[in-house]
């Protein structure tokens, strides 16, 4: 008897043509993989015509920021139909090592920590960051160790894509609705009291809705899902994502300049690895 792949269903993000040929490298490539039988659908405010596209949604919206989201329920309508699910947006660049890598960590970690990607930026001088930005750093207490592999937590938990098992999915869609962003726009009674007395003594107050409505498509579910995002930073190169435009290393168009080098990250990485 021939056993069939795994299937997986990865659900993609595109606004308007500026993108399209990063749009198609994504899709060659997630059709490319060998282990595994993969859908395509893109949720899109135009119609498009690309090899590999299984689907193509397309949605009038007054505010196109909320197109991301609409990938989030197009997932939970599938999500009896696939064993494998993806969000990503149109120029992130998943390989299939990173399919296999989330399966063989989700054996090995405790079902209350997820494992995730870093995004990277490239250009003749090396690897970048975006995401190593401002405040936004290693948890150099975070470390965890199962098996022979290291995880520790950096605390920006974007990364404008997730990868889900079914029962990762299932599991976060009794903590959240999943076809929903979850709303944390506004601060409570009591945390604004808590944040004025912060202010008063001095102390430091975190930054609030540092993520945009975009960027919870991916940062609600690790944020509110129950589990833990970690980085396998033994696998550290085999778990980093490609941002194909490279923009955020010099702030391209009209994009702010938001990068660390690499020695920044490789120091941080050989620093968590000695703990």
């Amino acid at each position: 008897m021939i056993r069939s792949l795994p299937r997986i269903l990865a659900v993609l993000v595109n606004y308007g043509d500026e993108q399209i040929n990063y749009l198609q490298q994504v899709v060659k490539e997630l059709k490319g993989f060998s282990k595994y039988d993969v859908t395509v659908i893109v949720n899109s405010n135009m119609d498009l015509s690309i090899e590999g596209i299984d689907k193509v949604n397309v949605f009038e919206l007054d505010d196109y920021q909320l197109l991301p989201q609409t990938c989030r329920k197009v997932i939970w309508e599938n999500k009896n139909e696939f064993d494998i699910f993806i969000y990503g947006e149109n120029d992130h660049l998943f390989l299939e090592k990173h399919i296999d890598n989330h399966i063989k960590y989700s054996k090995i970690l405790p079902k209350t920590r997820i494992s995730g990607l870093i995004q990277f930026e490239e250009d003749e001088t090396g690897k970048y960051y975006p995401g190593y930005h401002l405040d936004f750093d290693w948890d150099f207490n975070s470390v965890e160790i199962y098996e022979d592999k290291v995880f520790a937590h950096f605390n920006n938990v974007h990364q404008a894509t997730f990868i889900l098992t079914k029962e990762q999915l299932i599991k976060i869609g009794k903590k959240i609705n999943f076809c929903e962003l979850v709303n944390d726009f506004e601060l409570s009674v009591f945390e604004l009291i808590i944040r004025k007395v912060k202010r008063k003594l001095g102390l430091n107050i975190p930054r609030h809705n540092i993520y945009s409505v975009k960027c919870k498509v991916n940062t609600d579910i690790f944020k509110y899902g129950g589990m833990k995002k970690l980085i396998c930073i033994s696998d550290f190169e085999d778990n980093l994502i490609h941002h194909l435009p490279n923009i955020y290393i010099n702030g391209l168009k009209g994009r702010q300049k938001l990068r660390s080098d690499f020695n920044k990250m490789d120091n941080a990485i050989d620093e968590l690895l000695k703990i």
